[in-house]
């Protein structure tokens, strides 16, 4: 799996990834009554930071279709551990157990609220851990994403690595 689809697949899983959203979307209504599964994966970045960044995600993940064609992705018991590569004593593990409500605009993008903490990355702004209720559109053909913006507290992940 490529680094792009796997940090896609990451942000949608930790952020409260591609892979996500679509299993999400061809998932059967009626499966929204099943339990969250379990979820592991690492896999490092190289784009983010000033340095790689390996991360190592465990927990549970949901996807729930919702009418209008949106779903929301939850995340109990979700830990990301982020390690710098250079410095391996670096490294600093995030309860990540926020949701991400994901709406298809009409332009094919996808516009996501975050809510409580996610962990969200992109090569335009770096990686932050977010707390709190934040925005950001992404755009699936590039992978690219708008940083987030909204109310909370912010943490530099890379800057906490460095």
């Amino acid at each position: 799996m490529n680094v792009a689809l796997r940090r896609a697949t990451l942000m949608v899983c930790v952020l409260a990834g591609a892979l996500a959203l679509a299993v999400a979307l061809v998932v059967a209504r009626d499966a929204s009554a099943a339990p969250p599964e379990p979820f592991t994966d690492s896999f490092t970045v190289d784009d983010v930071c000033d340095f790689p960044v390996l991360l190592e995600a465990t927990g549970k993940t949901k996807g729930i279709e919702l009418p209008g064609g949106r779903f929301i992705s939850v995340n109990p018991g979700f830990r990301v551990t982020v390690t710098n590569e250079e410095e391996p004593t670096h490294q600093i593990t995030y309860v990540v157990t926020g949701a991400a409500h994901v709406t298809e605009l009409d332009s094919g993008e996808l516009l996501v609220v975050f809510t409580g903490r996610n962990l969200l990355f992109d090569p335009s702004y770096g990686m932050l851990l977010t707390m709190g209720r934040f925005t950001q559109v992404i755009d699936l053909e590039s992978g690219a994403a708008t940083p987030p913006e909204g109310k909370g507290r912010v943490i530099d992940v890379c800057e906490r690595l460095g």
